[in-house]
């Protein structure tokens, strides 16, 4: 069986539009349409109510369906735990018609800081035991694509029978054991290649204890890169990205996210060693401070990262 070659994804800009584009979330539906045109096997939202303010990551996600006509849709990554169960599955299996089967949905419980439990006690959420919420959450969304649920049938189906595919974000112990058991793929943010490796061991070993194929799960990686003639040029930019959009310098963010800074080659090199760590499907977000030639920029990064792949 031939070996299907890596992918690579793009994370579009749908909190860089607040921040630097007034809100003009169009911005997002045009670096789908770059994106597609450019090559991308795929274009990703990412989500958050109130701790990192953005556009609702399932519209935008259906305005991209809409736009585009062969990349695959991902959220990178939805947090369940702001919808109710059943609006879930409902969005979801909506947006798997939508976009005919080109739905990925990452999935993760949030990250253990203050903005994620503010955010959901604003909904009214329990926020202590938030993988346990969303598992639960995942396999109700399951069963009520499958129908089992008594009194209750869910139209539309998801586009697949099974629904879309779930990818889960994460790299705790617990996390990594639940992707291999239990979820359609991985996408973690592991801040180094060793790190990745590390966990993708870890998932590998749930799997085959579970008895399940561990070739089968979709192994993706999570990366933030900065590109500049001049390294130094892109450190700053990368600074400066990382701080308006977390609060805190890029330093800090690297300790717990894969994040780069340099030339398109030395971008090229870091992500060949992910790569060659076991990554299959790269979703590249673009760390710069201003969506001034964005798209161009995406586009030549896109070209770099491609070479690593021929």
């Amino acid at each position: 069986m031939a070996v299907q070659r890596p992918q690579i994804g793009l994370l579009l800009p749908s909190r860089e539009a607040l921040l630097w584009a007034e809100s003009d979330l169009s911005v997002v539906i045009d670096a789908a349409r770059h994106a597609e045109k450019a090559g991308f096997d795929s274009v990703w939202v990412g989500d958050s109510l109130l701790a990192r303010p953005r556009g609702e990551p399932l519209a935008l996600a259906a305005g991209v369906a809409g736009a585009t006509t062969r990349v695959q849709l991902g959220t990178a990554v939805l947090l369940p735990l702001l919808r109710h169960p059943l609006s879930l599955a409902h969005q979801l299996a909506t947006l798997d018609r939508i976009s005919q089967g080109r739905l990925i949905a990452g999935v993760g419980p949030g990250a253990d800081l203050p903005g994620t439990h503010a955010e959901l006690m604003a909904l009214g959420v329990p926020s202590d035991r938030r993988v346990t919420a969303m598992m639960s959450t995942i396999e109700r969304c399951r069963r009520l694509w499958r129908n089992e649920e008594p009194g209750i049938e869910l139209q539309p189906r998801p586009f697949r029978p099974g629904g879309p595919p779930f990818w889960l974000g994460g790299a705790g112990p617990r996390m990594l054991r639940l992707a291999g058991t239990t979820f359609d793929g991985w996408l973690p943010l592991s801040p180094t290649p060793a790190d990745f490796a590390s966990g993708l061991r870890s998932v590998r070993e749930a799997a085959e204890k579970a008895g399940r194929d561990p070739d089968s799960l979709e192994i993706g990686v999570y990366l933030t890169i900065a590109v500049a003639d001049d390294p130094s040029e892109a450190a700053r930019l990368m600074d400066a990205y990382i701080r308006a959009y977390y609060g805190v310098p890029a330093e800090v963010m690297a300790r717990g996210m894969a994040i780069h800074a340099g030339t398109l080659e030395s971008a090229e090199e870091w992500t060949d060693a992910y790569l060659a760590a076991g990554a299959r499907h790269v979703v590249v977000r673009l760390g710069h401070p201003t969506l001034s030639d964005y798209n161009e920029t995406v586009r030549r990064l896109f070209e770099a990262l491609r070479r690593s792949l021929s």
